[in-house]
């Protein structure tokens, strides 16, 4: 199923030359459907670690058998966007690390944790230096564990997603 396949259309204004105007039926991308799935039985979930380099694609067509339905494994987890939810390979990390902190500072101090993980003075007995690397890995680590839906009840996820997306 394509995800914008069922959405509905509005008509919007075209202006073209001066003189000229025409409507056209548009898909209306704005729309959004969100069931609270935490009140969804867990049994209809596996967890998943995401392993580098996986994609909501291809894990989609590992688990479903078909790549179009990525989009059932972003509504498991509350993604709203593959780019900044998803979790970055390796060498992506390495590119946001540089990009937001400069290459110069890649392993420079962000911040000091002690031995249970709190955030700590650097002056705190057992304090240890966490560099912006390590700051952002662990963050970006945090998003590999993900529930995916299981493929018994994907026809479920679709059915119930036709419903509510033309109300």
């Amino acid at each position: 199923m394509a995800y914008f396949k069922y959405f509905p259309t509005i008509r919007y204004d075209v202006r073209g030359t001066k003189n000229s105007r025409s409507v056209q039926l548009v898909t209306d991308i704005l729309k959004r459907v969100r069931k609270r799935l935490d009140i969804v039985n867990r049994a209809y979930f596996e967890q998943y670690f995401v392993k580098d380099g996986d994609t909501p694609e291809s894990l989609s067509h590992q688990v479903y058998g078909d790549s179009t339905l990525h989009w059932i494994i972003l509504y498991g987890n509350y993604m709203t966007n593959p780019y900044y939810d998803w979790p970055l390979t390796y060498i992506d990390l390495k590119k946001f690390v540089i990009k937001k902190y400069g290459e110069a500072n890649i392993n420079s101090t962000h911040h000091y944790e002690d031995v249970d993980g709190y955030e700590v003075d650097s002056t705190a007995s057992g304090a240890t230096a966490i560099t912006n690397f390590l700051y952002e890995e662990t963050l970006n680590d945090a998003k590999r564990t993900i529930n995916v839906i299981k493929s018994e009840y994907t026809q479920e996820i679709v059915s119930e997603f036709k419903k509510i997306i033309v109300e």
